[in-house]
């Protein structure tokens, strides 16, 4: 992957992100440096390589985070719990453990787990 202003810029604002970031909410960041185009086409790549993973919110919007260091282009190791404040809308990554479901004529491949609540800012 070629490392670009644009791969580098949107990777950084991710990372410094306490949390996920919605694919939206940097589209309005960076709309007078990226178009909308090159910013999905970098969240796409950075996905592929393993460095953001990404979740749906409770508003439909997709959201990426930075992905754990087991993470790489050959596997993902992101099946974990996210949660997000039905107030704010801060969605976050939880270090919680859940175990899906197992079945013997399915296998699972990853999980998309969100909690929906209100977070300890807006109680």
């Amino acid at each position: 992957m070629r490392n670009t202003v644009s791969l580098q810029a949107i990777k950084s604002y991710v990372i410094d992100k306490n949390g996920a970031v919605s694919a939206v909410e940097l589209v309005e960041y960076f709309k007078n440096r990226f178009n909308k185009t090159t910013i999905y086409r970098v969240l796409a790549r950075l996905e592929e390589q393993g460095e953001v993973h990404s979740v749906i919110g409770k508003d439909a919007n997709t959201y990426y985070a930075t992905c754990h260091s087991t993470c790489s282009k050959e596997s993902h190791n992101d099946n974990h719990v996210h949660r997000q404040c039905k107030k704010c809308g801060e969605l976050s990554c939880v270090e919680i453990e859940m175990r899906a479901p197992t079945s013997n004529d399915f296998i699972i491949e990853e999980t998309k787990i969100l909690l929906i609540g209100v977070c300890k800012n807006c109680q």
